[in-house]
């Protein structure tokens, strides 16, 4: 949306107002046209109308036919009359007001695990939703890009472009982010240049990262359903029998994997890690990060268990050649 906005009026455009007021002489507008063709100035009588809407200014050929129409009317020569009217003209022109500063609304919105260039992408293209979606010549030519950028830059970046950091901190710049989005959105560029992390090795990393992956997950999940079903997160329907059934499921299988780790020494989880490693037997890391990503999707209250308590019991267990963090 266009926000344009300038004074209404002013002394020379109610001037020229005034003057093609008189030179209407109370006809229509239909009548009007009429006349000014049979003067040989054909007009619209649609632009005889719009020649009144301020702040848009009529041309010098809407000038000539109000002019004409007049001349026609009263049987003079209408020069010096239509002269008058172009002078006013000229006289609004030069004393228009400027428009003013567009305003746009500020994005607020914050990255929170942004990962590929994907996922950068679509959160611009937020940002760009946000602003009210600016065109792109008004971002190219605002203090923000400061002339970084150009307006085929700008396009190619929002349909999906990698851009560099001194780009993507201009184009942040243009919208008018503010210092958290624009560190959240910087962040998120340093991290995917950068690349992703090595493997979990010890098995608090493995939690941790489950965990995150699990985040992701619920978040990716609640802007789905705010999006398509206009439902906020905290204000989720209650489960049918049957969802509760298959989640009252999925909790007894985890409190069952969390208390088989609490059976495990120290010596029988480092065997089970040794299988793991050599190809043997199960994957204990592996089992671990997906009871905790189905804990996680779950949405377990606090205080109920499993995470907390597997995170710890991994911790008191591992074996001493095993460097926990």
């Amino acid at each position: 949306m266009k926000r344009r906005t300038v004074a209404a009026c002013w002394p020379e455009l109610a001037a020229l107002h005034a003057w093609m007021r008189e030179a209407q002489c109370g006809l229509t507008f239909r009548r009007l046209v009429h006349r000014a063709v049979m003067a040989g100035r054909p007009v619209g009588e649609r632009t005889l109308r719009r020649a009144f809407d301020a702040p848009s200014l009529p041309t010098e050929k809407t000038i000539s036919a109000y002019a004409w129409a007049w001349a026609s009317k009263s049987g003079v020569d209408g020069r010096a009359f239509e002269q008058r009217g172009l002078d006013l003209l000229a006289a609004a022109r030069r004393t228009a007001p400027s428009a003013s500063v567009p305003v746009r609304p500020r994005p607020s919105y914050v990255p929170r695990r942004v990962s590929t260039w994907g996922g950068l992408t679509r959160a611009l293209q937020r940002i760009h939703a946000e602003a009210e979606e600016p065109s792109l010549r008004a971002l190219a030519a605002s203090a923000g890009a400061a002339g970084r950028l150009s307006k085929s830059t700008i396009g190619n970046i929002l349909r999906g472009r990698r851009p560099t950091a001194e780009q993507l901190s201009a184009l942040l710049a243009a919208y008018g982010a503010g210092p958290e989005t624009t560190a959240g959105m910087l962040a998120a560029h340093r991290q995917i240049v950068a690349g992703p992390r090595g493997p979990a090795v010890y098995p608090c990393e493995v939690v941790e990262r489950a965990e995150e992956q699990a985040e992701d997950r619920r978040q990716r999940e609640e802007t789905r359903r705010e999006l398509l079903y206009g439902i906020e997160a905290g204000h989720e329907s209650e489960l049918d029998e049957y969802d509760q059934r298959l989640r009252d499921e999925e909790q007894a299988a985890f409190q069952s994997q969390v208390e088989w780790v609490d059976s495990l020494s120290a010596d029988e989880l480092e065997a089970l890690q040794n299988e793991a490693a050599a190809g043997s037997g199960p994957d204990l890391r592996a089992e671990l990060a997906a009871c905790v990503a189905r804990e996680r999707d779950g949405r377990r209250e606090p205080g109920s268990g499993g995470t907390a308590h597997l995170q710890c019991d991994v911790a008191e267990r591992a074996p001493r050649s095993m460097t926990v963090r």
